[in-house]
């Protein structure tokens, strides 16, 4: 059976109020954020010349079955992709504080 609106506390109804607006916005993203330097390969360029200049680009990561993967960010899509991840670990966090909710009535008589 499920529970009424009004046997659930007013931190779990913001927990899932919340969750639910994040599902409805657009994108979101299991994965975590790296920055790495690297060459760009241009001969003339001086990051061919020394670490120092190397370029700095930031990267997504997650991993499937085991193995991780990760995929270059281009700068135009920083900020949304940002967005993504932040939606996806939010979730992640509510998820977890809905399902202690859950656990703490195991056994406990319903009203």
């Amino acid at each position: 059976m499920g529970q009424s609106r009004t046997q659930q506390s007013i931190a779990e109804r913001e927990a899932l109020s919340r969750l639910r607006q994040i599902l409805n916005e657009p994108g979101i993203l299991r994965a975590s954020w790296i920055q790495m330097k690297h060459r760009c390969g241009k001969s003339q360029c001086r990051c061919a010349g020394s670490k120092k200049y190397w370029h700095l680009s930031w990267y997504v990561r997650q991993t499937i079955k085991g193995k991780p993967r990760m995929k270059a960010v281009p700068s135009e899509q920083l900020e949304e992709v940002r967005g993504w991840v932040e939606r996806y670990q939010e979730a992640r966090e509510l998820l977890l504080r809905i399902g202690d909710f859950h656990w703490e009535r195991i056994g406990k008589n319903p009203k």
